[in-house]
């Protein structure tokens, strides 16, 4: 199908009808086509600029015009207005894009470097020399050699490799240390966290080159996929993007770096992280997570649902994997109205109100100290802080479980946070018998209660998965001991 005939009309071309000859000439000949189109709408933009059309149709300005009629958004509208005021200055740049050589990604990395150069060369005037617009050399460091340097590399390249090749000729340009460049200048580096209403935190930030190249380093390990397997030991993927994934590598770099105590003192602590929590509150939190949700189970009419169907009563029969659940009548008392619900919640300093689930999951493995209050709020005595599983302890746990317990996780240790069985509040003892090592996954999926973690006679943790997952409900080993025969 000729590509006139496409663009006649293009809501009507039926892409099954073409055959993979035609797909693979039709795509890089349209691609080609949109260049030269995009670079006429440049050249349109400027010219309404230069005649202030969008001004005599009462619009602030060309940007807002453009973003108005076309609805981009506000910073494309503005690329578009800046590259046509900028295009003029560069006849050759301009002809290559108006032929579909070049994209405006290339143009705009070759304008922001020429704007750098100028910036590198001031006070540095030299003797007129006509250019080889075929044959540059750009290391003279005049502006049209680098240009037509990168010109000729700009028709090979995309716009990503082209910026890396600019960044090394800035860099062999770069005769002294006066003018650093923007990417290697470290007072440019700028880092913001701002809460949102909705209780998030947004990041955003921008770092010089060695910065950047530190925090990319130490992402990249703990941000690799890590395949898991599923209920029939089969090996899947990891569902996380990478984004979810880099975020949660910067978490665990966060909670080593407090882990470790490695900042500086802050009111006359080491870093940390603190939670307060009525104790009531705290209680009930951990109550909640204690009993279990109404989930699905399978019975001989089909499925129906049960208080105690994940986390329930489980009584064993006989070995281990032999075992049976008991089920309450109804579930009207474990599913209370939605509105109007008043819960207590717990706070942190930095985050404000956070729910008392997040106190609870981090009580797991946290110094608490007790401040006594009286009626009115008041303190009247501060308790001694306690931690609770102490770095011998947790050696141990580490030499018992080998990282993240849960079956099929296997996340290392140093990932993993030590999960009391038996929750503290309820008289649970920090004792090997009732701690395992779980990541903050399946850490959050055990206080959830879709799963029940028990220290069985064998001194290592058994884990049952909730009825939707198994209806029999057999308990599974940790993941380090998932050859073991249940049978």
């Amino acid at each position: 199908m000729e590509l006139d005939a496409i663009l006649t009309d293009p809501t009507g071309v039926e892409a099954w009808r073409l055959d993979e000859t035609e797909l693979a000439s039709t795509v890089p000949e349209l691609s080609s086509k949109i260049l030269e189109l995009e670079a006429l709408r440049v050249r349109l933009v400027h010219e309404a600029d230069q005649r202030c059309v969008p001004n005599h149709l009462g619009a602030a300005d060309t940007t807002s015009w453009l973003s108005d009629t076309t609805h981009m958004s506000a910073g494309h509208a503005g690329r578009i207005v800046r590259l046509g005021r900028e295009l003029p200055l560069h006849p050759r740049m301009a002809a290559a894009l108006d032929a579909g050589r070049i994209e405006l990604g290339h143009v705009q990395v070759i304008v922001d470097f020429l704007a750098r150069l100028e910036r590198l060369t001031v006070g540095q005037p030299g003797p007129p020399v006509e250019t080889d617009w075929n044959h540059p050399d750009p290391e003279t460091g005049r502006p049209d050699d680098c240009q037509a340097y990168l010109l000729i590399a700009a028709q090979l390249e995309n716009a990503t490799v082209l910026r890396r090749r600019a960044r090394a000729l800035e860099l062999l340009l770069q005769l002294d240390g006066t003018v650093p460049p923007d990417g290697e200048n470290p007072e440019l580096n700028e880092f913001h966290a701002s809460a949102t209403l909705g209780g998030r935190v947004h990041v955003k930030g921008s770092f010089d080159a060695e910065v950047g190249e530190a925090l990319n380093t130490a992402l990249s390990g703990l941000s690799k996929p890590h395949p898991s397997t599923d209920d029939d030991g089969n090996p899947i993927r990891d569902p996380r993007s990478a984004a979810k994934r880099r975020a949660d590598a910067l978490e665990q770099i966060i909670r080593g770096h407090l882990d470790n105590a490695r900042g500086p003192v802050e009111g006359g602590e080491q870093p940390h992280v603190t939670v307060t929590i009525d104790l009531d509150a705290l209680k009930e939190a951990v109550a909640k997570t204690a009993k279990s949700p109404a989930t699905g189970a399978w019975t001989k009419n089909g499925w129906d649902y049960h208080s105690d169907n994940a986390t329930g009563p489980i009584a064993a029969t006989g070995p281990i994997g032999a075992t049976r659940s008991t089920h309450g009548e109804n579930c009207s008392d474990v599913r209370p109205p939605r509105h109007y619900r008043r819960v207590r919640h717990a706070s942190m300093p930095w985050a404000g109100p956070v729910s008392a689930a997040i106190a609870a999951r981090l009580s797991c493995d946290a110094k608490v100290t007790a401040v006594f209050v009286d009626k009115e709020g008041n303190p009247l005595d501060v308790g001694r802080s306690t931690r609770f599983v102490t770095p011998s302890l947790r050696k141990a746990l580490v030499a018992r479980d080998c990282g993240c317990a849960f079956p099929g996780c296997g996340r290392p240790a140093a990932w993993t946070d030590a999960h009391h069985i038996i929750h503290w509040s309820d008289d649970g003892k920090t004792a090997l018998s009732n701690l395992v090592l779980l990541c903050k996954k399946h850490h959050t999926i055990i206080h959830k209660n879709h799963w029940a973690v028990k220290i069985e006679a064998d001194g290592h943790p058994w884990f049952t998965p909730p009825a939707w997952v198994d209806p029999a409900r057999r308990p599974r080993p940790a993941h380090n001991r998932r050859t073991t025969d249940t049978a």
